[in-house]
């Protein structure tokens, strides 16, 4: 984890390219699975800028409810979407 020091201007703007990358992967996720197409690589590259933002915020993942999960896969198939 990085130690956070607020003067230190190189840090904080790391982070701030951390999180532009996780919003502009999400965002392309999202469109390719508008288009009904997925990528196991790029969904790789989101979490795993998602996991740094979170982990220098000090948060930790929390489990997915099973009722959740179970609602997104009908939606999927429901849509005609699949894993």
């Amino acid at each position: 984890m990085i130690d956070f020091k607020p003067p230190d201007t190189d840090v904080m703007e790391a982070v701030r390219l951390v999180r532009f990358a996780r919003n502009a992967l999400h965002a392309a996720t999202l469109k390719l699975d508008d288009a009904g197409y997925t990528c196991a690589a790029l969904d790789d590259l989101y979490c795993d800028c998602a996991g740094l933002v979170a982990d220098w915020a000090g948060r930790r993942p929390q489990p997915v409810p099973e009722h959740i999960v179970r609602a997104a896969v009908e939606y999927r198939h429901r849509h005609g979407r699949s894993y």
